[in-house]
C-alpha cells in the first residue's frame, strides 16, 4: 500500500464523495497540518471563514443547497464557538460534519494542562457536549478510522442532520488504504411494503370525495422531492399552501397557491383552504410557534392524511416505516387511479399588490417586501433573517423557481448573512439575496470580507429601523435593550474589503429610491450590492404583527 495515501486523505475523499467540493473553517494548531491535504486535493477547497460560528452558518446554508457540508474547527475554543450553529442545523435538519482537530494522542494520553482545553486532563468534555446536537459522533483512531468516518457521514447523510469528528493531527498523518466501496453501498429502504400496503388501502377508502388540500413543508426541501410533489400537484390539481418553513417549494404564482399559512394569522382565503377542506394531505410537515402564530392552527385531525419523515398516517391511524418519498409516490398512485378527488374551492387572491404608500414617501413595511418581490427572478437565493426580514418576506408571493431560506425553529440572529455565503458557494450559478435587520447584521457582519474575497456578488437588502425591531413588537417597544450601536452602514463595508471596483453601496429612504435601487443591483452583476434601507422602528410587516401578538409572553 502507497504510504502517501492517509486517514486524512481519506476522509476528505468521503467528504468529497458526500458531495462537497468545498470546506469550511477556521484553522488551529489542532488542525494544521491536515488542512495542508485539503489543499492538496483535487476535489475540495478550502474557504476559511472570519470566526467558527460563521463557519457553521455558512456550511448550513450550503448543506441546504448542496445537501451535505463539512467543516473544520480546532479543539474547545473553535468548536464551541461553532457549537450554536451546529444545534440550528440539528434542528433544522441540515446535514453538516463538524470535524475537529485535537491534541496528539501523547498529548491527550498524559493528561497535562493543554492548552483549548478545560486544564483538567479531561479530553471528551467537548464531544459529549455535542451529543444533543448530531445523529453520530466518533473519535478517529488508527484501528477505526475507516468505519467510523463511513458511519457517521451515511448517517449524517441519512438523517439530514449534523455528524462530529475528532481528529489528532498524528492519527491524521497515520496510513490507510483507499476506500473500495462507496457510501451509498450500505443505504437501507427503511420501508416496510406491508405498512406502504395498508396506507394504501386506507388512502383509496378515505380520500373519494372529500374536499381537498394540499399543505406542504420543511421535509419536502431536506429530502429533495420537490419535483415529486411537484409531478403530483400537476396530476391531480387539488390547491395547496405552505407554512412559511417551506415557502417556494411550489409555484406561488398558481391558481392553485392558496398562500402561506400560519394559524390565527393566515390570511381568511388560506385559512378557510386549510381549516375548512373535508381532507387536508400534510406532506412533510412541522408545526412551530413561529410558523403557527403559537400553535394556533384550528385543524381537525380526523381529516388529515399526515405524511411525514419515516412514517404516513389517515385520519390518525399511523403506517410505519415508511419513507416520505414512498408515501408521497403511494399517495400519488392512489390519487390518480381513477377515485373522484374534489378540489377544495377558495376565493382566490391573486390580485398585484396595492401599494400602500406612494414613491416619493418613506418606505413602509406593508410596501418593502412586495416591492422587493417584484425584483427578484428564478435565479435568485433568497435568505431571510429571524426578523422583520422573515415575516415580511414570507407573507408575499415569489416567482418561480426563486428558493426562500430561514430559520425560524432555531431563530439565531445573523445566521443568514453567512448561510448566504454558503448558499451561493454551493450553487455558484445562482444570486444571493440576503435580507436583513440591523440588528442581526452587527452579529455577523465581518464575514462581508469572505463575500468580498470569493467574489460570490450577492445582493444585501439591509433594513436599518434602529434596533430590534422584532423584539419590540414582541415587548419593550422603547426599553433600551432593544435599542443598538449606531453605525455608518455605508462605510462599515469598506473595512472588510469593499472598493469601487467589487462593491456598490446605496442608502433609500423611499419606495421609489428603493425600486431604482433593486434595478440597479440587478444590472450590477459583477459586484456585491448593499441597499441599506431606513425604515421606521416601530412599523413592523402586517404578518409579524399577528404572529408577535400570538407570542408576547402573558403577564397574569
Amino acid at each position: 500500500m502507497s504510504q502517501q495515501y492517509t486517514i486524512a486523505d481519506y476522509l476528505f475523499d468521503r467528504i468529497a464523495e458526500a458531495g462537497a467540493t468545498e470546506i469550511f473553517g477556521v484553522p488551529g494548531d489542532f488542525n494544521l497540518t491536515f488542512l495542508d491535504n485539503i489543499l492538496a486535493s483535487d476535489k475540495l477547497r478550502w474557504v476559511g471563514n472570519t470566526n467558527e460560528l460563521n463557519a457553521g452558518y455558512a456550511a448550513d446554508g450550503y448543506a441546504r443547497e448542496r445537501g451535505f457540508a463539512a467543516m473544520v474547527t480546532t479543539f474547545g475554543v473553535g468548536e464551541l464557538s461553532a457549537i450554536n450553529a451546529t444545534a440550528g442545523s440539528f434542528a433544522e435538519y441540515a446535514p453538516v460534519l463538524h470535524v475537529v482537530g485535537a491534541p496528539n494522542t501523547a498529548a491527550q494520553e498524559s493528561k497535562r494542562r493543554i492548552h483549548h482545553t478545560l486544564g483538567d486532563g479531561i479530553f471528551n468534555h467537548f464531544i459529549k457536549m455535542v451529543e444533543p446536537v448530531t445523529v453520530a459522533r466518533a473519535q478517529i483512531t488508527p484501528e477505526n478510522a475507516a468505519s467510523e468516518i463511513d458511519r457517521v457521514i451515511r448517517l449524517v447523510l441519512k438523517k439530514h442532520r449534523p455528524g462530529y469528528l475528532l481528529l489528532s493531527p498524528d492519527v491524521a498523518r497515520q496510513p490507510i488504504y483507499p476506500p473500495t466501496t462507496k457510501l451509498n453501498d450500505s443505504e437501507e429502504d427503511i420501508t416496510s411494503q406491508a405498512a406502504l400496503a395498508d396506507f394504501k388501502k386506507a388512502l383509496t377508502a378515505f380520500l373519494p370525495n372529500k374536499t381537498t388540500t394540499l399543505m406542504a413543508d420543511l421535509m419536502v426541501h431536506r429530502l429533495g422531492l420537490q419535483n415529486q410533489l411537484k409531478a403530483l400537484i400537476a396530476d391531480t390539481n387539488i390547491p395547496y399552501t405552505t407554512l412559511s418553513w417551506g415557502k417556494t417549494l411550489l409555484d406561488e404564482n398558481s391558481e392553485l397557491w392558496a398562500g402561506t399559512y400560519a394559524g390565527v394569522a393566515s390570511r381568511p382565503v388560506v385559512k378557510d383552504a386549510v381549516e375548512n377542506c373535508e381532507c387536508l394531505i400534510k406532506i412533510g410537515v412541522q408545526y412551530t410557534d413561529t410558523t403557527t402564530a403559537g400553535f394556533s392552527q384550528d385543524i381537525n385531525e380526523d381529516v388529515v392524511v399526515d405524511l411525514h419523515y419515516e412514517r404516513a398516517s389517515v385520519s390518525g391511524q399511523n403506517f410505519a416505516p415508511i419513507a416520505l418519498k414512498d408515501a408521497l409516490q403511494a399517495l400519488h398512485e392512489v390519487m390518480t387511479s381513477g377515485i373522484e378527488i374534489v378540489p377544495k374551492q377558495f376565493c382566490k387572491e391573486m390580485k398585484p399588490h396595492e401599494q400602500n404608500g406612494k414613491d416619493d414617501e418613506p418606505i413602509r413595511q406593508d410596501d418593502l417586501w412586495h416591492i422587493i418581490a417584484d425584483h427578484l427572478d428564478h435565479n435568485n437565493l433568497v435568505f431571510s433573517d429571524q426578523g422583520t426580514a422573515y415575516f415580511g418576506i414570507s407573507d408575499v408571493r415569489l416567482p418561480e423557481g426563486v428558493t426562500s431560506y430561514g430559520q425560524p425553529m432555531w431563530g439565531s440572529i445573523g445566521y443568514t448573512l453567512p448561510a448566504s455565503l454558503g448558499g451561493a458557494i454551493a450553487s455558484p450559478n445562482k444570486r444571493s439575496v440576503l435580507l436583513i435587520g440591523d440588528g442581526s447584521a452587527l452579529l455577523t457582519v465581518q464575514e462581508i470580507a469572505v463575500m468580498i474575497q470569493e467574489r460570490i456578488n450577492p445582493v444585501i437588502v439591509l433594513v436599518n429601523n434602529d434596533g430590534y425591531t422584532v423584539e419590540r413588537a414582541i415587548h419593550g417597544e422603547n426599553q433600551y435593550y432593544n435599542d443598538i450601536p449606531k453605525c455608518n452602514w455605508q462605510v462599515i463595508p469598506q473595512a472588510f474589503g469593499a472598493t469601487e471596483d467589487n462593491s456598490l453601496m446605496l442608502k433609500v429612504e423611499t419606495a421609489g429610491e428603493l425600486k431604482s435601487a433593486l434595478e440597479k443591483a440587478a444590472e450590477t452583476t459583477d459586484k456585491l450590492v448593499m441597499i441599506e434601507v431606513i425604515a421606521d422602528k416601530h412599523d413592523i410587516p402586517p404578518l409579524l404583527a399577528d404572529i408577535s401578538a400570538a407570542l408576547k409572553p402573558k403577564t397574569d
